[in-house]
């Protein structure tokens, strides 16, 4: 069966706009469980000039497609094409796995596959070549005489060792302009699931609560493939919970050092993580962490405790001091827009974030994202339902004290005010004259 996997184009990003562009590793896993028995072909729209309107899909059995939320006005265009030239159209990612009636009732969607794919989009490709019936296929929506079905979901993968990894030889991977220290990076993940519950993510719901992680000699062996063989000497690891365990990260980071591989690395952490495990952070950057990108997303307690964030301002202190005195670059990410949140109090995280002074900031909208436990407490408040507005540049929610437009500024602000530093400005310089000329067309409102 010749099966094609896509990736579509991105209207509005942040990243692209400074070629922070990552691979769709989601993907390239599913690649890796089809591709010894079927044809199986990437296309990643959003750095591949292919036109995706006049792409031959006629051409495969089975056309794919990773639905994101702001992605997906535009996973159903293509799902549109594939569909009229003949394709089974089936569509995947957090989007749909929340909302997949409203891709199957758009008519050109044939099934949905929900949460985590490799099982599932494995066993329903062995449906549709007449070895199993549909009601087997775990995780799959459907409809049936216009009635929605799902089937049970399909247990996750306990042993993520026993996963191939990535086909990243399906992947245009000179095309992704990622760098650490001016090195071309890759990504790679380590574990799945969260323990952590924040009202406006949802990979707990996706991937479960329950932590899942693979080996220590299984990522050593995925670096070495990617050191050796695809000749990357910076990588990023992309878990939401690396740090989650302190044996593992400091015995990985005893191996690598013992390596002596000439790489640099970067990783995703939670504040928690930071102050009370300062020696894993020692051992870390010993091995070659350079960077980390962390959440402390508001300077006022109150909100913090909206967000379910389990950490406190003053933990985000010795976090930060924590992080700097190991020479880590730090990218702080800071969200405004609470329900409850004032104007004074978005200030406050503004204040909060220049006290903190990480190298690099962003500063995003609260956004009600499906599948969050946010979008489930607020939907009598969503005034967008466009989804690609949904990019953490664009108010979709009405607040209790301010409005759109004041959100908007308030963004704006935060931009200017963190950033307009003279420090910042000499530090930050290709990164204001990438990100902010193509942002402030969402930041001030024209878009």
């Amino acid at each position: 069966m010749r099966i094609l996997l896509v990736y579509p184009p991105t209207r509005f990003s942040s990243y692209n706009s400074i070629g922070l562009r990552k691979p769709p590793l989601g993907l390239a896993y599913l690649a890796a469980v089809l591709k010894n028995e079927h044809e199986v072909k990437i296309i990643d729209f959003d750095v591949e000039k292919i036109d995706w309107r006049s792409y031959p899909y006629q051409t495969f059995d089975v056309v794919g497609i990773s639905a994101e939320t702001a992605k997906y006005p535009i996973s159903l265009k293509i799902a549109a094409l594939a569909k009229a030239r003949g394709a089974t159209v089936v569509m995947g990612g957090p989007h749909v796995s929340f909302l997949d009636g409203d891709a199957l009732r758009s008519g050109v969607v044939d099934f949905v596959i929900r949460n985590e794919g490799e099982v599932s989009f494995a066993s329903l490709v062995r449906c549709l070549c007449g070895e199993i019936s549909t009601e087997t296929v775990g995780g799959l929506s459907y409809l049936e005489n216009g009635e929605l079905r799902r089937t049970p979901d399909s247990p996750l993968v306990e042993d993520l060792d026993s996963l191939p990894f990535p086909a990243r030889e399906l992947l245009p991977l000179h095309l992704y302009g990622s760098r650490i220290e001016g090195r071309p990076m890759t990504t790679m993940m380590t574990s799945r699931g969260c323990p952590f519950t924040c009202s406006f993510c949802s990979s707990s719901r996706l991937f479960g609560q329950r932590w899942r992680a693979r080996s220590v000699e299984s990522i050593l062996e995925e670096i070495e493939l990617l050191h050796r063989k695809y000749r990357f000497s910076a990588v990023s690891i992309m878990d939401d919970t690396f740090t989650l365990s302190v044996d593992r990260a400091i015995k990985l980071s005893e191996k690598l050092q013992n390596k002596g591989w000439d790489l640099v690395w970067s990783v995703l952490t939670h504040v928690g993580a930071v102050v009370r495990n300062p020696r894993m952070f020692r051992e870390m950057a010993r091995a070659g962490l350079r960077s980390v990108f962390i959440g402390f997303e508001s300077g006022n307690q109150e909100v913090l405790d909206e967000y379910r964030k389990r950490a406190t301002v003053k933990e985000s202190h010795e976090a930060m001091r924590i992080l700097k005195n190991n020479t880590l670059h730090v990218t702080g990410s800071f969200i405004i827009g609470a329900l409850h949140e004032t104007r004074e109090m978005i200030k406050e995280t503004i204040a909060f974030a220049k006290t903190l002074n990480p190298d690099s900031a962003q500063f995003t909208i609260l956004t009600p994202y499906p599948g969050t436990k946010l979008y489930e407490h607020v939907a009598s408040r969503i005034f967008c339902t466009d989804w690609e507005a949904y990019t953490c540049l664009h108010p979709v929610l009405h607040l209790d004290h301010l409005s759109a437009r004041e959100l908007r500024r308030l963004l704006a602000e935060a931009y200017f005010s963190f950033y307009g530093r003279p420090k910042k400005i000499i530090g930050n310089l290709g990164y204001l004259a990438a990100v902010l000329s193509n942002c402030f067309k969402f930041l001030l409102g024209l878009a």
